[in-house]
């Protein structure tokens, strides 16, 4: 059985008991984050940990532990994951602390991955939880639910100006002619790890897209932690041409990763 870290010890994941008073069973108040790892190891934990605390700082939830001995939780837990490859949680609450693993397998490369833009669907980039990987995550829930039933694998979101976003569990970059733009954290989009990474390295910019942008773009990019780089080959019934720039990008954030916890 794996393990999990729960308020502090390593327990069995079935001894993982959540309090029916906990904030973030009631309230979806907390945070969370989501890992990939490969083996027994988590990648880019300084990244998921840098937005977690910074957002734990937002939120004003305070942890009774270091940033250290969250290291080493994720460490610990990571180690007995299911191999080879697995997904990694951890969720913060007002009350809660809790990192667990389970099986994850990535969607093969290459794929048609099918996507769809949902308008009805929309992000406020003014909201106080813009930003932030909420456990108030509800919205996305619901354009995930909507797209897979029209049999497309992510939905594309807007913000209150009609802008695009993200997709409802990753960030979006699409290609314009010789440039890879992402929408930037103005409009209300998650600071992802593999977003930042390729932000770092100069591979790819923001700027604000329109759904004409969308429309026009040669290339369409879905990112997170668990699928690194992956190309929408289907958009809205539309065919898009597999391109090189998927691969590279994808090339790019694994060579930027840092050694992995």
């Amino acid at each position: 059985m794996s393990l999990s870290w729960w308020n502090g010890r390593t327990v069995q994941a079935g001894e993982v008991r959540i309090s029916p008073d906990d904030s973030g069973f009631l309230f979806g108040d907390g945070l969370f984050e989501t890992l990939r790892v490969d083996d027994g190891r988590a990648l880019d934990v300084e990244a998921h940990l840098d937005r977690l605390l910074a957002g734990l700082r937002r939120v004003e939830i305070d942890l009774p532990e270091d940033r250290r001995a969250l290291e080493q939780a994720i460490s610990e837990v990571a180690a007995a994951a299911p191999r080879p490859v697995a997904r990694l949680r951890l969720t913060v609450t007002r009350g809660t602390r809790l990192i667990s693993t389970a099986p994850y397998e990535p969607p093969a490369i290459p794929a048609v991955v099918t996507a769809c833009l949902l308008p009805r669907f929309r992000l406020d980039s003014a909201s106080p939880l813009a930003g932030l990987k909420s456990l108030c995550y509800q919205v996305n829930r619901l354009a995930l639910r909507a797209a897979e039933s029209q049999g497309a694998w992510e939905a594309l979101l807007l913000n209150e100006h009609g802008r695009i976003v993200e997709g409802s569990r990753s960030n979006l970059a699409v290609v314009l002619g010789d440039r890879v733009l992402t929408p930037p954290l103005s409009d209300g989009c998650l600071p992802g790890t593999v977003r930042r990474r390729l932000l770092e390295m100069g591979a790819i910019e923001e700027r604000s897209l329109s759904p004409g942008d969308l429309a026009a773009a040669g290339e369409v990019l879905l990112m997170n932690s668990l699928i690194g780089v992956l190309p929408v080959s289907r958009l809205d019934g539309r065919e898009l041409p597999a391109g090189p720039t998927a691969e590279r990008l994808r090339r790019l954030w694994a060579a930027r990763l840092p050694p992995r916890a």
